[in-house]
């Protein structure tokens, strides 16, 4: 793991997009995959007069990694199809694999990069040292 207590770096991948992301706790590791995922996309400039939304989301899954999917494909449903991108503000995980999450979002005019799911492959949020981490791929 990476001396910072919360990031994200790319993975080289042969056909589509990985990253790996590390946080002290789950609600970091969830916030810096979404902040991962934005990056891959490359948002490339906000909308001009557009003011913030403000909106809440609860989630619920079979367990953690299940929960991460739902989360990352609920930013992506809103960046490919209304064109927002979200930054996630209180953050809170359940053990009974609840998700609960203030986004406050902004409209953007493009991205670059089409990422068309978050996929289930070789995806296992572990339990390290330092906190937890996990691998994502996203098809694109």
């Amino acid at each position: 793991m990476n001396d910072k207590t919360a990031g994200f770096e790319e993975v080289a991948h042969t056909a589509d997009l990985e990253i790996r992301v590390w946080g002290k706790d789950l609600v970091s590791l969830f916030k810096q995959a979404a902040v991962g995922m934005l990056h891959l996309s490359g948002v490339e400039e906000l909308e001009e007069g557009i003011s913030f939304v403000k909106q809440n989301i609860t989630l619920e899954a079979m367990d953690y990694e299940g929960l991460l999917i739902l989360f990352l494909e609920e930013l992506l449903y809103r960046l490919t199809e209304e064109y927002m991108i979200f930054e996630v503000g209180k953050l809170s995980i359940s053990s009974e694999f609840t998700l609960k999450a203030q986004l406050k979002g902004t409209q953007i005019k493009s991205y670059q990069r089409d990422i068309k799911a978050v996929t289930y492959h070789n995806l296992n949020i572990r339990s390290t040292p330092q906190g937890y981490e996990v691998n994502i791929v996203f098809d694109i």
